[in-house]
């Protein structure tokens, strides 16, 4: 039987659409936890009064709706399972949608040719692209999803903990130390945060990377040179939180004997960003206040996800917290960039329809250079916003009114 541990701020922005004549899509890399929040959804609906019968769902993950790719069987299809039940309202739920051959034309039919509310989810950012989402337009809201945060992944552990996830001997749970440790390693996806072993754990990871890199980037993508791609995805990995462009990727593999072109090279970048296995994040020119075009910095979605496609890379840690921040920032709503600032750099400049802050992340302030270092570029702006420094020390770095809290404590839900 397989378990539904809720998440409870997913859900409930997805309850909140109910009201609205819009179509619900939920976005996110694949395994990320999508089609468990449309089984919670639809739990939710039938706790709160839906008849199981006004629920009709598709799961493209399956092959027995493999013909229903195609919109005029999807919308037969849909006539007939509603056209016998006495019903003024109905609910079709829709895995995988990209599936669906003009998905956004097909969608938008349904809507409007019978009486439904739809929620579908999508693990391509691709869902957008193009003219055909034009059919939709202002008639979807996109939630954004993402693997778990900290919480969540306490949560899932102390749901349903794995039997090498405690001390020899004894049923104690997992310290916060090592919780956290597992968390940057092995990473977010909610199978993994389930699994009984470390073995399991390899195995899970390893069908991720092949599910997610090998179908929806490559395969997808309609990538030949599969060696040549994993070079590049290696390099990007390799270099989270560094400033890349795709001529500086071509000339360093060109350097080591590998021969690709610029132009290929940000072909890969594209498809690893629409498949939401990397997210590129901007630089942001503070005094100017506007965004810089070249050399974006990347972050890749999951540390687990990275570890498996690198190997473990202990000496990267600081750079692991940074890539933690930056998705947690995007789970709470920001639209996040790099800050420039008279030569010196923010690691964040966070903005939502609510307020604008300045994060800067480092594994330890201990050292007076590094602090420093640190704290510089936030006292060189100028404004009035939020600023903070997060690291993994215990002593309090507030300084001149820049706050300084815990990395863990922030990746937990606390509020900046």
């Amino acid at each position: 039987m397989r378990i539904l541990i809720p998440r409870p701020a997913y859900l409930k922005q997805l309850t909140s659409l109910q009201e609205a004549d819009t179509v619900a899509v939920i976005t996110g890399v694949r395994r990320c936890g999508k089609s468990t929040l449309l089984k919670l959804y639809e739990a939710w609906l039938l706790e709160n009064g839906v008849d199981s019968a006004q629920i009709v769902s598709v799961n493209f993950e399956s092959m027995m709706f493999d013909d229903l790719r195609d919109p005029v069987h999807l919308h037969r299809f849909i006539a007939e399972a509603i056209d016998s039940r006495a019903f003024d309202q109905f609910y079709l739920l829709v895995d995988e949608a990209q599936e669906i051959d003009e998905w956004a034309r097909a969608i938008n039919s349904l809507r409007a040719s019978f009486p439904l509310k739809i929620c579908v989810t999508g693990s391509n950012s691709r869902l957008f692209a193009g003219e055909g989402v034009t059919y939709l337009s202002g008639r979807y809201v996109e939630l954004k999803m993402y693997p778990l945060s900290l919480s969540e992944f306490e949560r899932f552990r102390a749901v349903y903990p794995g039997s090498d996830r405690f001390l020899s001997g004894d049923l104690y749970p997992e310290s916060d130390e090592s919780l956290f440790r597992a968390f940057m390693t092995e990473g977010s996806f909610p199978a993994v945060a389930l699994a009984k072993s470390s073995e399991v754990v390899d195995a899970l990871l390893g069908g991720i990377v092949d599910s997610v890199v090998t179908r929806d980037v490559m395969q997808r993508g309609g990538i030949e040179n599969t060696s040549m791609f994993r070079r590049v995805a290696q390099f990007l990995f390799d270099n989270i939180g560094s400033e890349v462009s795709a001529h500086k990727v071509a000339s360093t593999l060109k350097s080591t004997g590998y021969s690709v072109t610029a132009n290929t090279v940000d072909r890969y970048i594209n498809l690893m960003c629409d498949a939401f296995v990397l997210y590129r994040c901007p630089r942001y020119d503070i005094r100017g206040r506007e965004r810089l075009r070249t050399n974006p910095k990347y972050y890749v979605v999951d540390p687990g996800l990275r570890n498996a496609f690198l190997g473990e890379r202990p000496r990267d840690f600081g750079h692991v917290l940074e890539n933690l921040v930056f998705i947690e920032l995007l789970r709470r709503g920001y639209e996040v960039t790099v800050g420039r600032v008279d030569g010196k750099e923010i690691d964040f400049v966070a903005v939502s329809h609510k307020e604008k802050v300045y994060v800067q992340v480092s594994q330890s302030l201990i050292d007076e250079n590094v602090r420093k270092r640190e704290l510089a570029p936030l006292l060189a702006v100028r404004d009035a916003y939020p600023k903070y420094v997060l690291s993994l020390d215990a002593i309090d770095y507030s300084h001149d009114g820049i706050v300084h809290l815990s990395v863990q404590e922030f990746l937990k839900g606390r509020s900046l």
